[in-house]
């Protein structure tokens, strides 16, 4: 089988703008009046279905772009996810913890714990320090212990395509077994919560494995993105409704939840805007898109923290101002900073071989 490498998609870096705003709405809520309806009040809510949208597609490029490789270049993938992940986290972090100093003109040992952890990016691992340092890092932990893993998932699938359904069930079951023989100290990817994002991941990977072995090519159904927007439009009208009837919070539910809205509502979109011409795909694809897409995951590591509280007291209070200054400042930073230090860690150590 002929392996293409191409693992970039204008409109899935569209779509990845439109993820990371979500999540804004979600933190930054603005329609909080009385006077707005109940009902947009109740779809808002959900709005953290920016992070699913962030998971699946995280597992269809990895494997898009590696997956048949022979082998897997190691010391290249590893530098490559190092250098898209952790320069600009590092940076944010540091600015968290220095802003924390010098506001508060303290630093004790507990702050160094938590610098420690955050910087280390293994904080979502515990408990206790799940949301410090930059609160919405905790996700960083997820994918990059799914981009250490996932060679080894693709050599077992490679071996038997049912270690596609197993791997995650298994991570799954063992987390329960972690939360419950742990004493809740724990937490993170095998933990409550976390465990059940796996299945977001795997189906990520089984889309790119469905695209690349080309199982849809003679289908003549060319409304997956429709599909898709239908299925996500649904989930967030209809989530707080039969969220009183259905404890979401049971680790079952929860884990079929992440499944369901990420097979039948973020899959078939992905599979749309990358194979349909759509308006949608012709937005999402603009040169304006691309770019806020491209500077999305400087905008996601900034939007909630000491930038917005700065913004807040010193500047304005109107969320839309804040909304486009954060993009505006996303992009300055993604042009001169996190671009040029992601293309010199990869000039630098990477293997020059494929």
């Amino acid at each position: 089988m002929t392996i293409n490498t191409k693992a970039f998609f204008p409109s899935l870096t569209g779509y990845r703008a439109v993820a990371a705003w979500l999540i804004f709405l979600y933190h930054f809520f603005p329609f909080k009046s009385p006077k707005i309806p109940d009902l947009v009040k109740n779809i808002a809510e959900e709005f953290h279905i920016g992070v699913d949208m962030f998971f699946v597609l995280s597992g269809f490029l990895i494997t898009y772009r590696y997956y048949g490789a022979k082998p897997i270049n190691f010391r290249k993938y590893i530098v490559n996810r190092v250098a898209r992940i952790y320069p600009m986290y590092f940076v944010v972090t540091l600015l968290v913890f220095s802003n924390f100093y010098l506001v508060n003109q303290y630093w004790d040992s507990e702050t160094t714990k938590q610098f420690l952890l955050s910087i280390t990016m293994t904080k979502a691992l515990f408990k206790d320090y799940f949301l410090v340092g930059i609160p919405q890092g905790w996700t960083l932990t997820l994918e990059e212990l799914f981009y250490l893993a996932a060679p080894l998932y693709f050599l077992l699938i490679k071996r038997n395509q049912k270690f596609l359904f197993y791997i995650p069930i298994v991570i799954f079951i063992f987390g329960l077994m972690l939360k419950t023989f742990a004493g809740g100290k724990f937490w993170g990817f095998m933990q409550i919560n976390i465990a059940n994002y796996i299945f977001q991941f795997f189906v990520g990977i089984a889309l790119a494995l469905t695209i690349k072995k080309r199982y849809f090519a003679k289908l003549e159904f060319k409304y997956f993105t429709f599909l898709g927007v239908t299925a996500l439009l649904f989930y967030l009208f209809t989530r707080s409704y039969v969220a009183q009837f259905i404890n979401f919070k049971n680790d079952f539910i929860r884990a079929l939840e992440l499944f369901t809205v990420a097979l039948f509502g973020i899959a078939p979109l992905l599979y749309g805007l990358i194979h349909e011409k759509t308006f949608i795909q012709n937005i999402l694809s603009s040169k304006t898109m691309v770019l806020l897409g491209k500077s999305s995951y400087i905008f996601y590591l900034i939007h909630k923290g000491f930038i917005s509280i700065l913004f807040n007291d010193f500047i304005s209070e109107n969320k839309l101002f804040l909304f486009i200054f954060l993009n505006v400042l996303s992009i300055m930073m993604f042009q001169y900073l996190e671009e040029p230090i992601n293309n010199y860690i990869r000039r630098k150590f990477a293997s020059k071989n494929d």
